[in-house]
């Protein structure tokens, strides 16, 4: 886990893709041109994209296309994947094809220095990250969202837009915090759950579940994320 934004070196010289062409791509890729960077298009696995442009930026092929030409040319990856999971397994399939992927951090973002920030995190516009707090690998942080001092996130987490996490509260990894909603101070939610727009969670909420309402009550199990995480090795 780093705070810098730029964890792999030599990485501005490097080709910048985004991987994922969908709106949150977008959204990704106007923050690395905001830091400087130059995009040189995206990834997709969706084989009839490729060919397409977004944001006048070419879709050059998927996972394959990367790999290929991760072997003869210097690139680095930004991972523009809403979807948790999706995000990890990519992440993951990089990792083990030695294909770097970035933090992108934006400019107007506010980021405490004795934060922490994991690699291949994405923070939107207007974020603040108070002091101590603790951002895993791969989390998605959208547009201002407020984590509070000594905060947990864990890896490939969620934050939505205007959601709040009050002080020492914990998401945990693979989870998803919805737009406007907020954790009270020293509250955790548990790996794999999703709180709902506008829910107010004030007691810990397990693992795997849906929690709605204010306050913020289970409604579910999220089966999906419970049966996918047998077989996942994260943390």
């Amino acid at each position: 886990m780093t705070s810098s934004i730029e964890p792999c070196a030599g990485v501005r010289v490097a080709k910048l893709y985004i991987y994922g062409a969908s709106g949150h791509g977008k959204v990704v890729a106007e923050v690395a041109v905001a830091l400087g960077y130059q995009v040189s298009g995206f990834i997709d696995d969706d084989p009839s994209t490729v060919g397409k442009h977004v944001l006048d930026l070419p879709i050059c092929g998927g996972f394959e296309w990367l790999a290929r030409n991760a072997q003869h040319s210097k690139l680095v990856v930004g991972l523009g994947i809403g979807d948790n999971r999706e995000r990890y397994r990519i992440a993951q399939q990089c990792r083990r094809r030695d294909i770097p992927f970035v933090t992108l951090v934006h400019p107007s973002a506010l980021i405490s220095r004795s934060a922490t920030v994991g690699t291949g995190t994405i923070v939107m516009a207007r974020v603040v990250v108070n002091a101590e707090a603790k951002i895993g690998d791969g989390v998605i942080i959208n547009t201002g969202s407020i984590i509070e001092h000594d905060c947990s996130v864990g890896e490939y987490a969620h934050l939505s837009p205007g959601s709040v996490m009050g002080g020492a509260s914990s998401l945990g990894a693979m989870s998803w915090l919805g737009m406007g909603a907020a954790i009270i101070q020293r509250v955790s939610v548990g790996a794999g759950s999703v709180v709902g727009a506008g829910a107010v969670v004030i007691q810990d909420l397990p693992e795997t579940v849906v929690a709605v309402g204010v306050p913020a009550r289970v409604c579910h199990r999220t089966a999906r994320i419970e049966e996918s995480a047998k077989n996942d090795t994260i943390k």
